[in-house]
């Protein structure tokens, strides 16, 4: 019927409109537990056109001309950044407190109170030297000490290396997520072709890729009129397009750490990372970590040096018939003092003495030696000059080995000691110490002292019952150390435990105000996005009475065309 046609193609047209509008808020009730989700809307339009039999044009009805995602492109560039701050301030905390846990300090096993057993036992030798219960207590407590100081230390190597692993695997959800946001560019294009908004579901999974992504890097991204968005890391692209650009990392060994950096694979070029997780992990591992093991291990060798240098000028219940320094230098022709030589200590110029003992009468010969390193002339004191003037001394025999270390012999029936160092030389060379090694990684008891604790130089003047030796080296930790930037070994430890507190600290207020700014970013973002049910069981009211309303109006066309057909019959 031709005067009925206009109002049946009403009927239809809203028949089909509002069993859309109806799909659309099914659909945002589907995904009301989809944090990832956007809330759409049917965008409605009245259509123009049609007449009725008498010239009247109301209209062809009501179109779905598109759909509508509820998506605040501003909050969502200031959520995705505040994801990151947020991702990497976590990190960054938990590493720190990792840091902390492993220092285990306020206990009875921390690291400063077994350097005060540790010094506190020289004390206990200096009251008694002769004991030798006193004597192997001391050993005990050095090996406490250092028991704690290399778990310590490799206990942070072992978080630097987590810290690469967890690099290298978030490298590759980043480079997994820029393939898919890349991926999902082509197929976002491909639908919004023939439809408006016909790729919602699609955009949703593409805004969570893009927020996976910020928690990982700082990436910047640049919608497209074509929708597609481009996304950037500083002013590198990372995804063009339908393209994104690999990401790998590259190795660097340093000081026997390995150390992993973001690379792009196309040109290994470094990739800028400044914040989120990459970032976070970044800065756990080069700051923190790495300079824990660098303050553990420079705290060692300050422990080292100053425990040496009273040791070595001490004097055993019995002196040494022959000794080997610990510490080889490069070159046996360089002045000592000279980077050449590569003598882990530093020498001055300054003399010391050298006493060489009979043992058959107890008399004792001192002599001095000079080490000249005042840089005037070319007499400086090296290894091989120092060799020769202690191979002039009657009683003993000195010579350089093949690989750089000074040998001392005494004569048969005589034994030697040291004392009055003003040059460092014997802690520098490693000569009748206490310690040997250079670092918290190889720091040891020498094992002359451990194989005879006699050895251990409790006295400065070889009389029985003398400890005074003892008692300098009991005061150790509360010496300055020129190694440790004029502070004292318990001085620097409090120091480095002190930065780490502060610094943890920091990253927690750090993590607690990224954490505020992302719960209001997200806050905006659900009161834009966010379904809420209550509004679509209204919107569904309506478009359920508006449907009932146009399947209403045709029954009656039905029955008006009905009885025009009977009229002409």
């Amino acid at each position: 019927m031709a005067i009925f046609g206009t109002s049946f193609q009403i009927g239809r047209s809203a028949l089909q409109a509002y069993q859309t509008a109806l799909a659309v808020s099914g659909q945002n009730i589907a995904n009301l537990g989809n944090a990832d989700s956007a809330r759409q809307s049917a965008r409605l339009a009245a259509l123009h056109g049609g007449r009725t039999a008498g010239g009247i044009a109301p209209g062809a009805g009501v179109l779905v001309t598109g759909l509508e995602r509820h998506v605040d492109a501003a909050v969502e560039a200031r959520l995705r950044a505040a994801l990151g701050s947020r991702s990497g301030a976590g990190t960054l905390h938990t590493q720190l407190g990792r840091i902390e846990g492993l220092y285990n300090e306020l206990t009875d096993t921390d690291l400063s109170t077994q350097l005060s057993h540790f010094f506190g036992s020289f004390a206990d030798l200096q009251t008694d030297p002769n004991e030798p219960a006193t004597r192997s207590r001391v050993l005990a407590a050095a090996d406490a000490l250092l028991r704690t100081l290399q778990r310590q230390r490799s206990g942070l190597v072992d978080q630097h290396g987590d810290l690469n692993g967890s690099l290298q695997e978030a490298v590759r959800q980043a480079d997994a997520l820029a393939r898919q946001i890349a991926e999902l560019n082509g197929q976002i294009v491909v639908q919004e072709a023939g439809a408006h908004g016909g790729a919602g579901a699609l955009r949703d999974r593409r805004d969570a890729a893009l927020r996976q992504l910020a928690e990982l890097m700082d990436i910047q991204s640049r919608e497209q009129p074509n929708g597609v968005v481009n996304v950037y890391v500083g002013s590198e692209p990372l995804v063009d397009g339908t393209r994104a650009r690999s990401l790998r990392t590259s190795q660097d060994v340093a000081d026997g750490l390995r150390r992993l950096t973001v690379r792009f694979a196309d040109t290994n070029s470094p990739v800028p990372v400044r914040d989120g997780m990459l970032a976070g992990l970044v800065q756990a591992r080069d700051t923190h970590v790495r300079g824990q093991i660098d303050r553990l291990d420079r705290l060692g060798r300050g422990l080292i040096y100053e425990v040496n240098r009273l040791h070595s000028t001490g004097q055993g219940l019995i002196g040494y018939t022959t000794l080997t320094s610990r510490y080889p230098v490069a070159a046996a022709n360089v002045p000592l003092n000279s980077p050449a030589a590569g003598l882990p200590f530093p020498v001055e110029h300054g003399t010391f003495l050298v006493r060489v003992r009979d043992r058959a009468t107890g008399q004792v010969t001192t002599h001095q030696v000079a080490v000249d390193l005042d840089g005037l002339g070319d007499d400086d004191t090296t290894l091989a000059s120092l060799a020769r003037a202690l191979d002039d001394l009657p009683g003993l025999v000195a010579a350089t080995t093949v690989d750089g270390r000074l040998e001392l012999k005494a004569d048969g029936g005589y034994e030697l000691a040291f004392a009055e160092d003003s040059a460092g030389v014997l802690a520098a060379l490693g000569l009748a110490g206490f310690f040997e090694g250079d670092s918290a990684a190889t720091i040891a008891v020498q094992a002359a002292v451990r194989g005879d604790p006699r050895r251990i130089a409790a006295s400065l003047s070889g009389a029985p019952g003398d400890g005074a030796n003892a008692g300098r080296l009991s005061g150790v930790g509360a010496t300055a150390s020129r190694l440790l930037d004029g502070r004292s070994i318990l001085a620097y430890h409090a120091l480095m435990t002190d930065e780490l507190a502060v610094a943890t600290a920091a990253a927690e207020t750090g993590r607690e105000a990224a954490d505020a700014v992302y719960s209001s970013l997200l806050a905006q973002r659900e009161a834009v996005s966010g379904v809420n049910l209550d509004e679509e069981v209204l919107n569904l009211t309506k478009f359920e009475r508006s449907f009932q309303g146009a399947a209403r109006y045709l029954t009656v066309l039905d029955s008006l065309s009905a009885e025009v057909l009977s009229l002409v019959r």
